[in-house]
């Protein structure tokens, strides 16, 4: 691969939390890769290690067409632009943050999903030595702690009605989990898996580990095995990211381990489409990773090999079959069933006497780009990573540095309300 692939497929790597991979969320981990990056290849525009270290991304308006599905592996082809899309509803323009209670009074801390309605949020704590985590469900701002067996526990994804999926390392294998009511439940069919997405109704979608190859997987409920989805070809490999009550299911896919990522469909009972590429600046994408699958939009980022080395945010409505313009630059981690989405805005250098980055989060909506403040109101000072958004708009999930300018990172559990 040219420098360029190798800078995205790191990129990729580092985001994507595959079962044999730590969590994003562990930012102390994700800074000091970071900075070894830097210091390694002085020549990289982005350098991202769970949370990123973004260069400028370019955000491209663009509307494609697709108007009818495609033979198995091959993309839909894209149309002229169009102005379908129904005026955008108004945003947030401001929110505030509140710390998170976390039981057992452990300070180190991290949100890692929510549900569409903003009532759920998901997250973990960091005791102080070992690698098992506690989970917790936070219903309302009211904290639960669940124990998952095994380590690195993580829930990453949660229903309007409480039930929430995730991951955690059994016996050296990763395992798909399902929690309801408080009790975890392993996720049958799959030996090393794991679960990303679970709908309204209780699908759920993954991935299960195939020697090298993660392949995606639904378990149309809980207690079902899980279904291999069908992929282009033999040496395709991916992961389902999102998956809606009509059967619909979303991932992310390659031609082998060195192919590009591309964005998949799955419609109820049918083969898989390669969504179309979309325009960035110098020409069209060659990659595309969505990170998000809500209310019909598909969110997430691309790349152009050979182009400008930038990452581009990028949006699908998927009904429609058009890419919809943004109004701002964000690197992507969640979106919603409005096409918003929070991520990161950028990465401040140290400044003198600082050992590390501050890290800055923001949410984009259709009418421009809020950034997200630190508990005393201001912005930029503090390390921010944003990871989940309710449909409104009005509830964002996340994680920040308590104690900006030190050499160690005072990670906390927060909530921002927005308005």
């Amino acid at each position: 691969m040219t420098t360029d692939e190798e800078d995205f497929a790191g990129l990729l790597r580092h985001l994507d939390d595959g079962p044999d991979r730590p969590s994003r969320v562990d930012l102390s981990t994700a800074i000091r890769e970071a900075r070894r990056r830097r210091r390694n290849r002085r020549t990289l525009t982005a350098s991202v290690a769970g949370v990123a270290a973004v260069a400028a991304v370019a955000v491209v308006p663009l509307a494609v067409r697709a108007d009818r599905p495609v033979e198995q592996g091959q993309p839909m082809a894209g149309a002229s632009a169009s102005a379908s899309l129904p005026p955008p509803s108004a945003g947030p323009t401001t929110c505030t943050a509140e710390l998170l209670p976390i039981p057992g009074g452990i300070r180190k801390s991290a949100v890692t999903g929510g549900d569409p309605t903003g009532r759920y949020l998901l997250g973990r704590s960091y005791p102080s030595s070992g690698f098992s985590y506690p989970v917790i469900i936070w219903d309302d701002g009211q904290a639960r702690e669940v124990r998952l067996p095994g380590s690195d526990q993580q829930l990453v994804d949660v229903n309007p009605s409480g039930v929430a999926v995730g991951v955690a390392v059994v016996g050296d294998r990763p395992q798909p989990y399902v929690v309801r009511s408080g009790k975890a439940t392993r996720l049958p069919g799959a030996t090393a898996g794991e679960a990303t997405a679970i709908s309204d109704d209780g699908r759920i979608v993954g991935a299960r580990q195939d020697g090298d190859r993660r392949l995606p997987v639904l378990w149309s409920d809980s207690d079902k095995p899980a279904v291999d989805l069908p992929l282009p070809g033999p040496k395709w490999q991916g992961t389902a990211i999102g998956v809606d009550s009509d059967g619909t299911v979303v991932g992310k896919i390659q031609n082998g381990p060195q192919g590009a990522p591309r964005a998949v469909v799955w419609r109820s009972g049918e083969k898989p489409e390669l969504l179309p590429l979309p325009s960035v600046t110098g020409g069209t994408a060659t990659e595309f990773a969505p990170k998000s699958f809500q209310g019909g939009w598909i969110t997430g980022m691309a790349y152009r090999r050979g182009g400008d080395r930038s990452i581009h945010a990028v949006r699908y409505h998927l009904d429609r079959g058009e890419y919809a313009p943004l109004p701002a630059k964000l690197y992507p981690s969640a979106g919603n069933g409005r096409g918003w989405m929070v991520g990161l805005l950028q990465v401040h250098p140290p400044t003198a006497g600082q050992q590390r980055d501050d890290i800055d989060s923001g949410l984009l909506t259709d009418d421009g780009l809020v950034r997200l403040p630190d508990l005393d109101g201001r912005t930029g000072r503090y390390g921010a990573d944003a990871v989940s958004i309710s449909d409104d708009g009005q509830v964002i999930g996340g994680h920040l540095d308590t104690k900006p300018g030190r050499q160690t990172i005072d990670m906390r559990a927060v909530r921002w309300r927005c308005h």
